[in-house]
């Protein structure tokens, strides 16, 4: 939609509107994410460099150029030409450019979304890249939101010790 950019608004506008409105440090951000904002998370802060400090993501579709569903998304999203894609999948964004940062990554191994979702495919990004981060498989937990809040201290405490760095 025209008037519906959520990119823009998670870059540009929701930092400035941060910015102009509480005493914070511009240079000390990071960002985290739950499923399709688990991957904007990765993919801003691979693609924004220096922004952020740490990026972490739950349950995030990790490789949508290769998955049906994320193949329907994008084509939505950015038309059929599937190299502006590119921009926007974490999986060829971590193997092209990867982060300065830590990253941290958990998954629910039961996630009813696994097979969408291709979360091996960042995985042996990160790993052949040797990217600073963790990527976790949590047994028993699916794509809910009791997924998340299980695991949001992690986070929590992983982006407090990058931002105080």
């Amino acid at each position: 939609a025209p008037h519906f950019n959520m990119w823009d608004y998670v870059a540009q506008e929701l930092p400035a509107l941060i910015g102009s409105e509480f005493a914070i440090d511009p240079d000390r951000q990071a960002i985290t994410g739950h499923s399709m904002g688990g991957h904007g998370a990765l993919t801003l802060a691979m693609s924004l460099k220096g922004r952020y400090r740490a990026v972490s993501a739950f349950a995030s579709i990790a490789q949508p150029t290769q998955s049906d569903w994320g193949k329907k998304q994008l084509s939505a999203y950015l038309g059929d030409d599937t190299n502006a894609w590119l921009a926007h999948d974490a999986t060829h964004l971590m193997t092209t450019e990867g982060f300065d940062g830590p990253v941290l990554i958990d998954q629910g191994a039961s996630d009813q979304f696994l097979d969408l979702l291709r979360p091996e495919s960042l995985a042996h990004a990160m790993m052949a890249r040797r990217q600073d981060g963790a990527f976790r498989m949590q047994a028993g937990y699916d794509h809910s939101y009791y997924f998340v809040s299980s695991f949001i201290p992690d986070h929590i405490a992983f982006h407090a010790e990058a931002l105080w760095d």
